[in-house]
């Protein structure tokens, strides 16, 4: 596997294999992965395995390694092991390894690929992790070492979007974002000028709209850091949809009653296209 992904993936990769116990993969993920990385953007980096270190011997690697890692930080979530991290930097770049358990990625594979949408709400993402975003991770992300083909196998399954996930999230987000537009409690908030409550409702019926939008176009969903770029190269949409998602959510106008009239209107007409795009009366 290539190690010239990044200047500091080579450097790192004795460090990472001690994290894993018994068989494991190395990847490349998020911005660096996808070619899309700017100033801002950390080193996102994946160790797959069955078993991994504790936390603390972790970081005592980490901060006894030769790469000098500062500000070391290593979390679990509780129980058996299913993901964990150890974050660190590097002289101004963050970078973040991420731990995933084997038999658990598989899992959510094998449900994705079954039709079944699981959806958490975590603080740490805007609008909730969908287990379809480890797809589009899964997707993206490069191989830096698979001595055991695990990461060949798993980008070899989801090359290929699974029909019956694309049936789950058209059926599931459209039902959702039709609910709100000629509701009655929307309605007469946008009459009485409730504006925490309409901005509740838009922003929940676009996230939904951009749910279906992504299946439609058989993409996986990656999350909703860098949206508006992402939006702008899917082939199958409303015109000009990017831009009206982004005039939705940010007007730049007086939240007066006109506004917020109008507001639904172009909401409305906007899951009234997506639906159309679905097939669906």
């Amino acid at each position: 596997m290539t190690t010239d992904l990044h200047p500091l993936v080579g450097p790192l990769l004795p460090l990472l294999r001690r994290f894993a116990v018994g068989e494991y993969g190395i990847a490349l993920g998020g911005a660096h992965a996808k070619g899309v990385a700017d100033a801002e953007s950390d080193l996102d980096l994946y160790v797959f395995a069955q078993a991994i270190l504790p936390d603390d011997e972790r970081s005592r690697l980490c901060r006894e390694s030769t790469v000098n890692g500062a500000g070391v930080v290593s979390w679990s979530m509780p129980g058996p092991f299913l993901q964990a991290g150890t974050d660190f930097a590097i002289g101004p770049l963050r970078v973040e390894c991420w731990l995933r358990n084997t038999d658990y990625i598989a899992g959510i594979i094998a449900d994705c690929q079954a039709g079944i949408v699981k959806h958490d709400l975590v603080t740490w993402t805007v609008m909730g992790y969908f287990n379809h975003c480890t797809l589009s991770d899964l997707d993206k992300m490069l191989p830096v070492e698979d001595p055991y083909g695990i990461l060949a196998r798993w980008k070899g399954t989801v090359s290929s979007y699974p029909p019956r996930l694309q049936e789950a999230i058209v059926s599931r987000h459209l039902r959702a974002a039709r609910f709100w537009p000629d509701n009655f409690h929307y309605i007469s908030a946008v009459e009485r000028g409730d504006l925490i409550y309409v901005a509740g409702i838009v922003q929940q019926v676009v996230d939904n709209l951009i749910q279906v939008v992504f299946a439609l176009n058989r993409a996986y969903f990656p999350g909703e850091k860098k949206l508006d770029v992402t939006l702008e190269h899917l082939a199958r949409t409303p015109e000009r949809f990017a831009e009206r998602v982004e005039r939705l959510l940010w007007p730049g106008a007086p939240g007066d009653r006109a506004y917020l009239q109008a507001q639904r209107q172009e909401l409305r007409a906007l899951v009234q296209e997506v639906a159309s795009l679905a097939g669906v009366a």
